[in-house]
């Protein structure tokens, strides 16, 4: 009961986003939740889809966990997707971890060469 109560503050629904950068468009959902082996965190999946014509290289996709009040980033995830094939997709999946007393949002940006 102590464990539910102290993580309470931390527990969402689900947050659903879309990026795309040229040919490239990315889809990630993440929702607060909290763990006795991570205390407050955000779950953070989705896929990368190259609707090109040609295969990108070196794709990587930067997530930051920002807090709503301050304007600061508690936590960065980058993850490295690589080479992506035209019509492909890529499933990803990362934590970011966060404070339970706090509200965040997660900022995407992809990094391509």
């Amino acid at each position: 009961m102590i464990a539910f109560t102290a993580g309470a503050g931390c527990l969402s629904t689900a947050t659903v986003q879309d990026s795309s950068s040229g040919p490239l468009h990315a889809h990630y959902q993440y929702q607060d939740s909290w763990s006795p082996e991570y205390g407050c965190y955000s779950h953070l999946t989705g896929y990368v889809y190259n609707a090109g014509n040609v295969s990108a290289d070196n794709i990587r996709l930067n997530f930051n966990l920002v807090n709503t009040g301050t304007g600061t980033i508690r936590d960065s995830r980058s993850i490295f997707v690589g080479h992506i094939g035209a019509g492909d997709t890529t499933t990803y999946e990362t934590i970011l971890d966060g404070e339970c007393s706090q509200d965040y949002r997660v900022d995407f940006a992809f990094e391509t060469p």
